[in-house]
């Protein structure tokens, strides 16, 4: 029981800042045509309109002609230039943003003259990437592990669900048995989904991934002393059903940042593979953060205040997740 103690803060202390969709990469997408590059950027609608960035090649700008389009899931350009396909590898791609960085990563795709697909990476601590002029599939493996750990960082939703899982089943051999049914159920789907073998239609998907955290969120409520509900029960069965939805948004994702045509299946099990990495990162962590914290509370607070901070700070900050998680349901329907 004290180890849900930091858990209860980070949940109320976190939900404070948690916007209602997870924060979406800009992405440069060039496409090489004889002598001319097509391009188009997107930006998430979290990027402020006076701080849409600039992109430079080498020292030039290249978008300051480009006219911003906005749709609902942000804003967009496209514009051609001209340029040879070898003059681009080896160039520098450096973005900056007028006002402040908002501190997200900047997906590269490239499609050269030859049908070649690069996928690079520009993390958010950094402003450029130089093109490589020989791809290959170690650059693939390695991007797309890092856009795979990025994004469940980035998916407040997704680790929201699995601190949910965490506060049912105890650091126990529940948890692995739990994770495990998880993450298989949501790689299954992933995978379909990546490869376009099924298809589902993303908005109720994404609605529905807020909706199991408000379903975890009943359940704790309602059956955390007792631990008499199914869920408490058998975990498994609910982080498995809810994994293969989880999966679909996994995939949302990556569909978005695109899949090289000649690498796609070493992309798409690495991206899965950086998925699994990140998420066990931040379950260590966290594991880690509460001992920590467990130890300073049996310094620091009496049993009895122990107990009362726990079971009231636990209620209060699965209601303000629960009220956050519905609240992104209806604005993922609207």
């Amino acid at each position: 029981m004290r180890k849900s103690l930091l858990i209860c803060f980070l949940l109320f202390f976190g939900s404070l800042y948690i916007s209602a969709h997870e924060s979406r990469p800009l992405h440069l997408k060039i496409t090489v045509v004889a002598n001319q590059l097509k391009l188009e950027l997107t930006a998430p609608n979290s990027i402020n309109t006076q701080n849409l960035p600039i992109i430079y090649l080498n020292e030039r700008i290249i978008n300051e002609d480009a006219q911003w389009v906005a749709y609902p899931a942000g804003f967009r350009q496209k514009w051609k230039m001209s340029l040879t396909n070898e003059l681009l590898k080896g160039s520098r791609i450096k973005v900056d943003y007028p006002v402040f960085n908002p501190v997200i990563s900047t997906i590269l795709s490239i499609t050269h003259q030859d049908s070649t697909e690069q996928i690079l990476l520009i993390p958010p601590n950094k402003e450029q990437v130089v093109i490589p002029k020989d791809p290959n599939v170690s650059e693939v493996r390695w991007q797309y592990s890092i856009l795979g750990m990025e994004h469940i960082w980035a998916g407040i939703d997704h680790l929201l669900f699995l601190i949910c899982l965490i506060i049912i089943t105890g650091f126990s051999k529940k948890l692995f048995i739990t994770i495990t049914g998880f993450t298989l159920a949501h790689s299954i789907t992933l995978v379909l989904s990546a490869l376009k073998i099924v298809q589902l239609p993303i908005p109720p998907i994404e609605a529905t991934i807020a909706l199991s955290i408000v379903f975890l969120c009943y359940e704790i409520i309602h059956h955390h002393e007792e631990k008499d509900s199914l869920t408490y029960r058998y975990p498994i069965l609910v982080a498995s059903s809810f994994g293969l939805l989880h999966g679909f948004g996994f995939a949302a994702v990556l569909g978005e940042i695109g899949l090289p045509a000649k690498h796609n299946l070493e992309a798409l099990l690495f991206f899965n593979i950086g998925v699994e990495i990140g998420q066990v990162i931040f379950i260590t962590m966290l594991f880690l953060i509460i001992s920590i914290a467990a130890k300073l509370g049996k310094r620091l607070l009496t049993v009895d205040t122990r107990k009362q901070v726990l079971g009231l700070g636990l209620k209060l900050a699965i209601y303000c997740v629960g009220i956050l998680a519905a609240y992104w349901m209806f604005d993922r329907i609207i």
